[in-house]
């Protein structure tokens, strides 16, 4: 019996320490990166290729963006996981432009953490609907 318990028992170690060392990427439904296509899951469509710049971010960013109904709230992709959060800010707008800052914030990196990543959708509200604008996306990392 003592014998069955030790088997058991390590089986149990084995599995738990096999599942720890597994990555997972998370994205929604009917995406390939995390967002949902225009037109499922609200009413978000995508701003032209040819009016965003994405030349500030790092290279290989998976950037999208879109805009809601009233073409004055911009949803943009994240990227987090592990020890890594993600958000947004509108840096700053203009007749001619808006700027929004993706932050990506690397929290208590002296643990352990894990190495999926998740693609998350980030939200920022324009003072007024984006219309012919351009969208100047712009990473930036920092530490807390």
């Amino acid at each position: 019996m003592k014998a069955l318990t030790t088997v058991v028992g390590a089986g149990a170690l084995v599995l738990a320490l096999a599942a720890c060392g597994q990555t997972r990427t998370t994205t929604q439904p009917g995406s390939a990166n995390g967002i949902a296509p225009a037109g499922q899951g609200g009413s978000l469509r995508d701003v032209p290729a040819t009016q965003v710049d994405m030349s500030k971010l790092p290279q290989g960013y998976p950037a999208r963006v879109q805009l809601d109904d009233n073409g004055a709230t911009l949803a943009v992709q994240g990227q987090e996981g592990g020890c890594e959060h993600s958000s947004a800010e509108l840096a700053a707008q203009d007749a001619d432009a808006v700027h929004v800052l993706l932050i990506r914030n690397l929290t208590d990196t002296n643990r352990v953490c894990t190495k999926e990543l998740r693609l998350t959708q980030l939200t920022v509200q324009l003072d007024k609907p984006l219309a012919d604008r351009k969208v100047v996306l712009e990473q930036r990392t920092v530490r807390s």
